[in-house]
């Protein structure tokens, strides 16, 4: 968390240059003191009563089991409170092995209030897209957002400033960063990237002609077929072909790069420059396709040549 002068500071220097959202598509490309992602702030959301309810909603047997009096605690009826609190406490604990491994460098996401959220923002996103429901990666998604919110937020042991706290902006700061609702502002942002992410997650449809042919469904999948041997083969072809002789299937390490965003691939400040570049370019993300390519083309440039059992 951050003092709150540094945070008008930071507000500030993020709108100094910067109108509109064009503007500030355009300046996250800076680099230096010129990108508001260097001295400026990433976050500004809302709907934080939304988040409120939620949590009351999905987490109140959770958090107070004892108050379910209703229906038979023994009853087999999946419906039943006692059925849907049994089947979200395995969820959560599907969902918490992943958070406790979760930046285990990082001191932030060792402390329990952090894993707190990443477990409870998690497990209410799950139950609202059941289609999907939790994969293992959705909380290196989500954790450099809550890394980044939690960054921008007041601190709220520094209640003195300079600045006049009267004024319109000043109060406006205060709300959208303030530290009680780094939670709630984080589930938002990480509602928003999932809305194109979640595809990445998806395991495409099972197939009863061939186990083949189910994989082949997959998006992930296709979309690694894609990227190897239409995006990588206009750009090499030799390289594109090298792999395929070598019988590395593309799909073996670009899921891990798609669908955590290159967030193992780059210290966690490199990442966040990357992710900055990516939503404020492409929304759609499908420029992920092409930094792929320029990955396994840099990596082969490092080595400078390919040897037979590369």
């Amino acid at each position: 968390m951050r003092p709150f002068q540094e945070v008008c500071e930071r507000w500030d220097a993020t709108f100094a240059e910067n109108e509109s959202i064009s503007d500030l598509r355009a300046a996250v490309k800076n680099e230096g003191d010129q990108s508001p992602c260097t001295n400026g702030l990433r976050t500004l959301s809302d709907s934080r009563s939304a988040y409120g309810a939620l949590r009351d909603h999905f987490l109140k047997d959770i958090k107070h089991p004892d108050d379910i009096s209703e229906a038979d605690p023994l009853t087999s009826d999946d419906t039943s409170p006692w059925s849907v609190l049994r089947q979200d406490e395995a969820l959560r604990a599907e969902i918490f092995q992943d958070v406790e491994r979760c930046m285990p460098e990082n001191h932030y996401f060792r402390e329990p209030s952090t894993q707190a959220m990443l477990l409870d923002i998690l497990f209410i996103h799950c139950k609202l897209n059941r289609d999907v429901g939790y994969r293992q990666g959705m909380h290196e998604v989500l954790a450099p957002m809550l890394w980044v919110v939690s960054c921008d937020a007041i601190d709220g042991d520094c209640s003195t400033s300079p600045v006049e706290d009267d004024l319109p902006k000043y109060a406006s700061i205060r709300d959208y960063f303030d530290s009680q609702y780094v939670e709630h502002d984080t589930f938002t942002l990480f509602g928003i990237i999932m809305q194109t992410v979640k595809s990445f997650y998806e395991m495409g449809t099972t197939s009863t002609v061939s186990p083949s042919s189910a994989s082949s469904n997959s998006p992930i999948i296709e979309r690694s077929h894609r990227i190897h041997e239409v995006y990588l083969r206009q750009a090499d072809p030799e390289l594109a072909d090298h792999l395929t002789a070598i019988e590395i299937l593309p799909q073996i390490f670009l899921i891990r790069w798609i669908r955590l965003m290159f967030g193992r691939e780059f210290p966690l400040d490199h990442v966040l420059i990357v992710w900055d570049v990516l939503f404020a370019e492409d929304p759609t993300l499908d420029l992920i396709d092409l930094v792929c390519v320029s990955m396994l083309l840099r990596i082969r440039w490092q080595r400078k040549c390919l040897a037979p059992a590369d």
